[in-house]
């Protein structure tokens, strides 16, 4: 009697089970998924969709099915798709629409499970390297790191990079709008018999660690410690490493080197190479200008915005910046007339907001340290061969200023400097150029940075 009672308790489950699965279709745009559950075929109103990216979470859509035809809509939240099967059934290919993703082209294919987004550029298995995921702890620092080592197949010595991400907290893949540039980076380094190691931020994935209190300087104290991993390790050729670092990271990689015996080369891509407060000031003048502002509003704009940078400049350690943020902005504002407040959004109370906003910034240990930042108490002591490339569409390290500032402060004898025409700061071919653009490009990262990359690595690897 008890078997008999498991054996219906078993196929109760499995029936159930099998109640609850679902189809999955799913489709991307550019950075959005586009995930519908249920059956096209037997459905009226309970498919569900989703858009993971935008926030929302299983919208009830109705469906209708004719022939080969399937479209669904919700006209609360002003989803639609219309689209047609595939010979097999295995896909949809149609128009969505959404305020947010207007006559988006997408094919929805079924699928057993939601997957991550998916660019061409990213490596898929089986690869012709070895991936070594890991963990390993950091002797002065005290913190656990999450890694991935990725190694050329069937060599014995090979060069090997470090890869750092820029400002914000990041996974070991540098992961961004969907887009893995380290996993890209570290896929092209391998098939070109370079090794890499990338690795989660503080307080991220399999690291550990308070990212929020963290500095630019204590980032470089994580890169000094994966140095000296790398180096213990006995399976690993730690006879020529180097750092490549991206944006922040290009800071990171600067600090480092300039103190590090063991770095035996540099690139930095897209790495701030002017003071802290020129570097404010140069960034967001590019970005308000990317905005197509007119020279009167920007010049007005980037003068406010000075005056509080040079307040947190000055500011004591330890002390708050905002109520002298507060004093100077006021004492800005009554100088103004209603037109230009306007024009610089500072008025109806938009004043208030910006302190708010700016002032949980300004107060941060990090963003101390970065506006404090000079390059000539680092640069002058780094002597192993340096790449600094930017692209000419960076707004948000413009590339003239910075290369310029490189070439006048580093120590170096081998020196190459590149600017990419048609870049962007993540290094993609753009259009617009503009801070919101990149999520609507697919491309990860532009090839020919890659290979060159790879090429000036290699060439002085074999000197």
């Amino acid at each position: 009697m008890k078997i008999v009672n498991f054996l219906y308790l078993s196929i109760l489950v499995l029936c159930c089970q099998i109640g609850f699965s679902q189809t999955i279709w799913q489709g991307q745009y550019h950075s959005y998924r586009i995930v519908v559950k249920g059956d096209f075929e037997t459905a009226k109103d309970s498919l569900l969709l989703s858009l993971p990216e935008l926030q929302y979470e299983s919208i009830k859509v109705g469906v209708r099915k004719n022939k080969d035809s399937i479209s669904f809509k919700n006209e609360m939240y002003n989803f639609s798709f219309k689209g047609k099967y595939n010979a097999d059934k295995t896909a949809v290919e149609g128009v969505f629409n959404h305020y947010s993703i207007p006559n988006a082209a997408v094919v929805l294919k079924k699928q057993s499970e939601i997957t991550p987004l998916f660019f061409a550029q990213h490596p898929q298995k089986p690869y012709p390297y070895q991936v070594i995921d890991m963990t390993f702890l950091g002797k002065k620092t005290k913190l656990t790191y999450g890694a991935t080592l990725t190694i050329p197949e069937n060599k014995k010595k090979y060069s090997l990079a470090i890869l750092i991400s820029g400002t914000g907290q990041h996974d070991r893949n540098y992961t961004y709008m969907g887009r893995e540039s380290f996993t890209v980076l570290a896929d092209y380094l391998a098939k070109n018999g370079i090794a890499s190691l990338r690795v989660d931020d503080r307080g991220f994935g399999k690291t550990t660690g308070d990212f929020e209190n963290a500095t630019t300087g204590d980032f470089a104290d994580d890169v000094d410690e994966q140095i000296a991993y790398l180096k213990s390790d006995k399976n690993i050729d730690a006879s020529f490493i180097g750092v490549i670092g991206h944006s922040e990271g290009g800071m990171i990689a600067s600090i480092v080197s300039s103190r590090n015996k063991d770095v035996k080369f540099m690139i930095s891509l897209s790495g701030v190479g002017v003071s802290g407060l020129e570097m404010l000031n140069l960034q967001n003048t590019a970005i308000l200008k990317s905005y197509k502002f007119s020279d009167k509003v920007v010049a007005k704009q980037m003068e406010m915005y000075n005056i509080m940078f040079k307040v947190v400049y000055d500011t004591k350690d330890g002390e708050s910046a905002q109520p002298a943020m507060e004093v100077k902005l006021k004492e800005w504002m009554q100088k103004q007339d209603t037109t230009t407040l306007k024009e610089v959004q500072m008025w109806d109370g938009r004043d208030q907001t910006f302190l708010y906003r700016y002032g949980k910034d300004a107060d941060r240990k990090w963003y101390r340290y970065t506006i404090h930042y000079k390059p000539e108490n680092f640069l002058p002591k780094i002597t192993v061969p340096v790449f600094i490339a930017n692209g000419d569409k960076d707004i948000q390290v413009p590339a003239v200023e910075n290369i310029e500032s490189f070439k006048k402060y580093l120590g170096t004898k081998d020196l190459t400097t590149t600017i990419y025409p048609g870049l962007n700061h993540m290094y993609q071919h753009c259009k617009t150029c503009t801070q919101g653009e990149a999520k609507e490009i697919d491309e990860v990262f532009a090839e020919e940075v890659l290979n060159d990359i790879s090429k000036w690595i290699l060439i002085r690897y074999k000197k």
